[in-house]
């Protein structure tokens, strides 16, 4: 991450705390935007697995969802 990415990470974070931040919060935003800060850079290393998988395999498909014969509105 280049020190221009980090500037602009921090600046919304910082957006972030002020907007949805309690009224103290907003007072002193600085804790508060430095607390998001840590949470989404966590993890973000090179060690990290592709997709954020732990066990770095494909993401599964989801299957889709059937509806129930008879389960759908009748309209007369």
């Amino acid at each position: 991450m280049t020190n221009e990415e980090q500037i602009e990470l921090r600046l919304e974070c910082l957006r972030i705390a002020i907007e949805f931040g309690t009224q103290r919060d907003i007072m002193n935003p600085s804790h508060l935007a430095e607390s998001y800060y840590q949470w989404v850079t966590q993890g973000s290393g090179e060690s990290r697995p592709d997709d954020s998988r732990k066990d770095g395999g494909p993401t599964p498909a989801k299957k889709a969802r059937s509806v129930r014969k008879g389960s759908t509105p009748q309209f007369v």
